[in-house]
């Protein structure tokens, strides 16, 4: 684009910026590929231009995965659009070269902001419901291995190393639980050995559903169909 065409789009308003995007993961193809399928995306919006862009070959991290960045520089139509691509496209940084300074109307930065508190409202109802959705899985899942724990000491007494064939989870996962249910008294530690209480025949296996509301919705069919 020519400088012309460049001074043109900021007598309009439009903002020239300096944006850097980072793709991380592995493998390094992946991360190239998905950094491309990236900017693509970026630049099929008709409110963006893209003047230049320089990229990195992806560099190996210590841990294994792989970087790759981006430096684009780019005419954006208005501090909306600028609004919309770090919250839609988390860019590493923005930089903004022209103009110095931008004026914006009364009604322009009233729907810019409800704008932006709409994005936020919804970044946090879905991080509430994501968080809530863990809570539960996290729930069930410790009862799924507690009752794990239950059902092989019913064949008899066990060591951490027995209960870690058992149920498949490492001696240093089990031991938190393993101490819960010794000071619950649902189970007793006997040297190095772990065993059900003297006299207990019976297991009272909790469900692990009660916290998805699942179980809840089970007991009211069932009570329809009584009727």
């Amino acid at each position: 684009m020519k400088e012309s065409q460049v001074r043109e789009h900021l007598s309009k308003g439009w903002i020239r910026a300096i944006v850097t995007f980072e793709v991380v993961g592995k493998p390094a193809k992946h991360v190239e590929e998905a950094l491309t399928a990236y900017l693509d995306n970026i630049k099929n919006d008709h409110r963006i231009i893209f003047m230049r862009e320089e990229r990195e070959e992806p560099l190996e991290h210590d841990d294994g995965m792989f970087s790759s960045f981006c430096e684009a520089e780019m005419l954006v139509k208005n501090l909306e659009t600028i609004t919309w691509l770090c919250i839609n496209f988390s860019p590493a940084s923005v930089e903004i070269i022209a103009p110095d300074e931008v004026a914006i109307k009364a009604r322009d930065i009233t729907n810019w902001m409800n704008d932006l508190l709409s994005k936020i409202h919804e970044i946090g109802t879905n991080y509430r419901s994501h968080k809530s959705a863990n809570e539960h899985l996290s729930v069930a899942m410790n009862q799924l291995i507690q009752n794990a724990i239950l059902l092989s000491l019913k064949t008899g007494t066990k060591t951490e190393i027995n209960l870690e064939h058992d149920t498949g989870i490492m001696e240093e996962q089990l031991d938190p639980f393993l101490k819960h249910l010794a000071e619950k008294g649902k189970i007793v530690k006997n040297g190095q050995a772990y065993a059900l209480p003297d006299g207990v025949t019976k297991l009272r296996i909790s469900p692990t559903t009660t916290s998805t509301g699942i179980q809840h919705e089970e007991k009211k069919e069932t009570k329809k169909k009584k009727r």
